[in-house]
């Protein structure tokens, strides 16, 4: 009987652990893409820098 029981309480915790590790696995989702979007945000603000100091660049030369 104690074998069976101990299969039981295994399984049970199995399950319960399945249930938990899918959890983390959405909260590790949900920042994967909160990331990706920053990551994105960035690029594009490094992009728009870049445009900036050459278009300053190229009006001082210009007002040389």
């Amino acid at each position: 009987m104690q074998i069976n029981e101990a299969i039981m309480r295994l399984e049970a915790h199995e399950k319960e652990c399945a249930v938990r590790y899918e959890a983390i696995q959405r909260q590790l989702d949900k920042a994967d893409a909160r990331f990706d979007r920053i990551e994105k945000l960035m690029l594009q603000g490094f992009g728009m820098m870049g445009t900036s100091i050459i278009l300053a660049i190229a009006l001082l030369e210009f007002l040389r």
